[in-house]
């Protein structure tokens, strides 16, 4: 059975996220570009966000995923308003949705030694601006109405 200490791992912030975009520029934290405790890391931070668990207190277990999404979501063409980013939360959780199975892909990918025939990260921008564009129709078509 496979098993990990998720203590020896470390941890992912916004900081280290930030440190890897100014060295190796933003495509440094798609999933296929993250190292494999960056990558485990931002799994288990992306389930936690999903499922509400382990929010209590100053804990916050999204460290690095929620702005890791945003930031994707940019980066596709998401609407910026100054320093904001409007995005509704369906489709915020669309877009955490796709990360988590872009970033479970690839840790399975790398488990198995397989590469797919389209680079993870590729698809996973190919699908975040499918989401934002579906989401600019749909409040264009809700204005219009």
């Amino acid at each position: 059975m496979l098993r990990l200490e998720k203590a020896t791992l470390g941890k992912f912030g916004p900081q280290d996220m930030m440190g890897l975009i100014t060295s190796r520029g933003w495509e440094s934290i798609l999933p296929d570009a993250l190292d494999d405790n960056h990558l485990l890391l931002v799994s288990d931070q992306l389930r936690d966000l999903l499922s509400g668990s382990g929010w209590s207190g100053d804990h916050d277990p999204a460290r690095a995923a929620l702005p890791l999404t945003l930031l994707l979501l940019t980066k596709a063409g998401a609407k910026r308003s100054g320093d904001s980013l409007e995005v509704g939360l369906e489709t915020l959780q669309e877009a955490l949705c796709l990360l988590s199975t872009a970033v479970d892909r690839e840790i399975v990918n790398r488990m198995l030694q397989r590469q797919d025939a389209t680079p993870i990260g590729t698809g996973l921008i190919q699908g975040l601006q499918i989401l934002v564009q579906h989401a600019k129709e749909q409040t264009d078509s809700e204005y219009h109405a």
